[in-house]
């Protein structure tokens, strides 16, 4: 009985993104990836998630305010829970 085929791994999407820093911070980041051996997408992806893990409260939207003058036109009749 032959062996049943592997699926095939999702593709992941991935977006370019441009940054520009003056001479004087790359060249301290290139100090910091050879010293830590590591690469600067590392050191980006790294401080972007912890930017966004510790401002994730701040990414929820208000609730919306609705305006009383409002048309309230499919509303039930007699519904008064508003």
């Amino acid at each position: 009985m032959p062996k049943p085929a592997k699926k095939k791994p999702r593709k992941i999407k991935f977006y370019k993104k441009n940054l520009k820093i003056p001479e004087s911070q790359n060249k301290t980041l290139r100090q910091y990836c050879a010293a830590n051996q590591t690469t600067e997408n590392k050191i980006f992806r790294e401080a972007l998630s912890e930017y966004l893990v510790k401002h994730s409260h701040s990414l929820s939207h208000p609730p919306i305010e609705i305006n009383p003058n409002q048309l309230t036109l499919f509303d039930l009749i007699g519904d008064e829970t508003l």
